[in-house]
């Protein structure tokens, strides 16, 4: 089973009308299946009450049975949530047909997906910025790997692919791979929510995750919530798994609650 995580943001650039805004973050199902039709995950999500339900990547498996899944539990989400999705590395690796296939009936099922693009979330006369990151393959190689290729992510690299962050807006990231917060940080991400690291699988005592998809031990990003330079971020333990088995690392489903307080 998931456990499910509460946590609150305080941002003093958050907009007054958003004070109290939930979000449910869902991140790396991998097509597995909580109850019948993914009754006992819904039921979680509805007793949590969420203004807006989020999916940061890796959502479906490879199997055409856990994408029919995921259409089915978005349908069942979108009828009674606004619903955001962004592809993380296990969907770009699909087949090109296969993703644009999942996409399409994504859409069709309400959801709304996110490729290097933007939303606004209107509440009350006051609105915030959505935006969706689609981080290219290269940047999801191991350190060691591109360090050796001196390949970076930068700033530069998110305003050619987003543009430049609003700052006259609280902005909301959907990124897959926490592991560029400092990135995503600078850009001008005020929350950014992540998931990819499975909490580090392996989750010592006093040391945290052991290891990441990426290869690196005790990764810095491991999960739960980090704040930086005044910015924030979450990272999902993930609902699913696809390589070892977790010790003492549930499952999570996230539920974030924004306010505009500092206390």
């Amino acid at each position: 089973m998931f456990q499910t995580f509460h946590y609150t943001i305080r941002s003093k650039e958050l907009p007054a009308a958003f004070e109290g805004f939930r979000i449910a973050h869902l991140s790396d199902l991998h097509g597995v299946v909580y109850g019948r039709h993914n009754e006992d995950l819904l039921r979680a999500i509805d007793h949590a009450r969420p203004h807006c339900v989020v999916m940061t990547g890796d959502m479906a498996g490879h199997s055409d049975q856990s994408r029919l899944g995921l259409i089915h539990l978005s349908r069942r989400l979108c009828a009674h949530h606004p619903v955001y999705y962004i592809p993380g590395n296990h969907e770009q690796c699909l087949e090109k047909e296969v993703y644009l296939a999942l996409r399409s009936d994504l859409q069709a099922a309400g959801a709304i997906v996110l490729e290097n693009s933007w939303r606004t979330i209107s509440r009350q006369g006051a609105f915030i910025k959505l935006y969706g990151l689609v981080l290219p393959m290269c940047y999801y190689r191991s350190r060691l790997q591109n360090a050796i290729r001196n390949v970076h992510f930068s700033v530069q690299a998110m305003n050619e692919l987003l543009g430049p962050a609003d700052p006259g807006r609280f902005t909301l990231l959907l990124s897959h791979d926490p592991l560029h917060f400092p990135v995503y940080r600078d850009w001008g991400a005020d929350l950014t929510l992540s998931g990819h690291i499975h909490g580090g699988i392996i989750r010592i005592p006093g040391l945290g995750g052991l290891l990441s998809p990426d290869v690196t031990l005790f990764p810095r990003y491991d999960c739960g919530h980090f704040e930086e330079k005044r910015k924030h971020m979450i990272v999902s333990r993930g609902l699913g798994n696809h390589f070892l088995f977790r010790v003492c690392d549930p499952a999570e489903l996230a539920i974030i609650t924004l306010s505009g307080s500092s206390s």
